[in-house]
């Protein structure tokens, strides 16, 4: 495991009902990931979101709202959220829906600050 990976491991168990996370860059590909369901699986949930996030950006930069720094999606089983780590780089943390929202923000606030540390 690398650097990132025991960075994104260290998040997830900080999250009580968190069910994996992957750092990837700007084309959905994994950079590393760490989780409690197969890894193909953490992979598409990131690359899934980050074609969401790219849309999401490219939306909001054509209104002239700034960057997006964070998204996060409710479901009624799981949430997901996504964060920025530069503009070609982003983390994705998938949770139950159980899970403590403003845990999750923060453990991920601080996972994208020591990835970025790490990069």
């Amino acid at each position: 495991m690398s650097a990132f990976g025991e960075i994104l491991e260290t998040m997830v168990k900080r999250v009580p009902g968190a069910i994996g996370a992957v750092f990837a860059d700007w084309e959905g590909e994994p950079v590393d990931q760490f989780a409690h369901i197969p890894p193909l699986d953490i992979q598409l949930v990131g690359a899934h979101w980050g074609i969401v996030w790219s849309g999401c950006a490219a939306g909001l930069e054509r209104i002239g709202a700034g960057a997006v720094d964070e998204l996060w999606i409710e479901g009624d089983n799981a949430l997901v959220f996504v964060q920025r780590v530069t503009a070609q780089y982003y983390v994705v943390l998938a949770t139950k829906r159980s899970a403590h929202l403003q845990t999750a923000r923060r453990a991920l606030a601080a996972c994208r600050d020591t990835l970025l540390k790490e990069m």
